[in-house]
């Protein structure tokens, strides 16, 4: 009995020198496809808990038995396995997976994370969402693309402001605005304000000089989690804009020219207006701003021909008039428009408010050049934005160049740089705070007194200037 358990101890023994004489170390190294190591690969024994990560180097090595299957995974990359066999050196070339690219975000400082391993919730938006599109300004261009972000323009002009907030107000006394970030740059998000706010309501919004055809991709980065990253100023959430410029896509040798175009036609809406009462008050004709004058088919006991500016019928039934120029009181300001004091006015419904506004107009032309090699890349880009808003005196002229690329050096090391050259030309009517028919304080309100114009009022054709440049109407009475 006692023999035989000694052969049993010697065979456990054996069993266990021969398992660990399995074990062995294998070492390698992990590149990418252009021969630059990758530190931080994961490797792990398939099946397992059991891996280590690279170094600085990209080199690792790990006790590993024959026939176990080493898993190589890096964000970016391919996952790669490869089966321990009888060599003890295991060389690893990583290939780009464009799929798990997507699922990449660049936060601050350029650090790489992965969606999933983030604490906060991240949108992202591609090139092809915001290229091409009728709208200059790229916070209008966002809307309606990012779920939690309200984005709302001041008014209807061409180059106004947009006011972005990203899941609701956060403070009743400062700005909501998001911080905007543009290559790893912060931007104002700020606004250019020409005049003062309730008195000429034209600012726009510094973002307005961003071109979106230059655009990679735009991230926005939602909860207070992402005020770690940019602190206070990222309380309100973070709005990150890669260009084409930075971005450090390869382009496998090749040269890329691209030219876009774009043409974009808008019109005015308006409400409907009506076509039976005349400016002046309860039925009663007067050169009034107010469409409570007497009716235009007459059927109001022929109020109008009760006016004291009632001269005539015309052929067609409508009441004549005498020209408003008779009703000026400075005879210097009608200097010039003498003979239209004797010609009648027709009493009649005028499309003065939807001839004044005309058909807007946006033209954006882009020419895109990207080449370079494995290591190194370059990005160029021109653009050119012309916007003829629908309200006369409104335009924004945009050019926009910029130039920027990187390079992998022998040493590990990446080299990039970008340079942005914007100039912007922006010109607006007043639109001051409005209360119906006029500004509601002292400026001038473009579109309080436009649409408001009584129906009986020839916005089109009278005369709005004197021969020296004075308003017609201004005070004249």
């Amino acid at each position: 009995m006692k023999k035989k358990c000694i052969w049993l101890f010697m065979l456990f023994l054996t069993g266990i020198t021969w398992a660990y004489s399995q074990q062995k170390t294998v070492t390698g190294n992990v590149v990418d496809e252009g021969g630059v190591p990758l530190p931080g690969v994961n490797i792990l024994i398939k099946g397992t808990t059991s891996g280590i990560q690279t170094d600085f180097d990209g080199n690792y090595a790990i006790e590993v038995s024959p026939g176990d299957v080493l898993v190589f995974s890096y964000i970016g990359q391919s996952t790669e396995e490869r089966t321990v066999g009888a060599e003890n050196v295991i060389n690893v070339t990583m290939v780009e997976d464009a799929q798990a690219l997507q699922e990449v975000v660049v936060t601050a400082q350029g650090i790489v994370r992965e969606k999933r391993s983030l604490g906060y919730a991240v949108t992202t938006v591609e090139s092809d969402k915001v290229e091409s599109r009728p709208e200059a300004d790229i916070g209008r261009v966002l809307s309606g693309k990012v779920a939690g972000v309200n984005i709302t323009s001041n008014n209807g002009l061409s180059g106004s402001g947009t006011n972005i907030i990203i899941r609701g107000y956060s403070s009743a006394t400062q700005s909501n605005q998001p911080l905007f970030i543009v290559d790893g740059i912060p931007f104002d998000s700020g606004t250019n304000t020409q005049s003062d706010y309730l008195d000429g309501n034209t600012e726009s919004s510094r973002f307005l000089d961003i071109d979106p055809n230059t655009i990679e991709n735009v991230s926005v980065l939602k909860g207070l989690s992402a005020t770690v990253l940019y602190g206070n100023r990222g309380r309100n959430g973070v709005i990150l804009i890669t260009t084409k410029n930075a971005s450090s896509g390869e382009t496998k040798g090749k040269n890329e020219v691209t030219i876009s175009q774009s043409v974009f036609a808008s019109k005015a809406i308006l409400p409907e207006y009506q076509d039976n009462y005349g400016g002046g008050f309860h039925q009663g004709f007067g050169f009034f701003f107010s469409n409570w004058g007497s009716r235009f088919d007459r059927t109001d006991d022929d109020g109008i021909a009760n006016a004291g500016q009632y001269i005539g019928d015309a052929s067609n039934g409508s009441a004549l008039l005498q020209h408003p120029f008779n009703y000026i009181a400075d005879p210097s300001l009608i200097a010039g428009y003498e003979d239209l004091l004797s010609q009648p006015y027709e009493y009649k419904p005028y499309n003065g408010v939807e001839e004044f506004f005309r058909t807007g107009y946006v033209y954006s032309t882009s020419v895109n050049v990207r080449g370079g090699s494995e290591r190194i890349n370059f990005n160029a880009n021109y653009g050119r934005t012309e916007d003829a808003g629908v309200t006369p005196g409104n335009n924004l002229l945009r050019n926009n160049f910029s130039i920027g690329g990187n390079a992998r050096l022998s040493n590990n090391l990446t080299a990039s740089g970008v340079f942005n050259f914007i100039r912007t030309g922006y010109k607006s009517p007043p639109n001051a705070v409005s209360t119906g028919s006029g500004a509601a304080f002292q400026g001038s309100a473009i579109f309080g007194d436009v649409l408001y114009t009584p129906r009986s009022v020839d916005l089109t054709n009278l005369p709005f200037q004197s021969a020296d440049g004075r308003s017609l109407y201004y005070r004249s009475r």
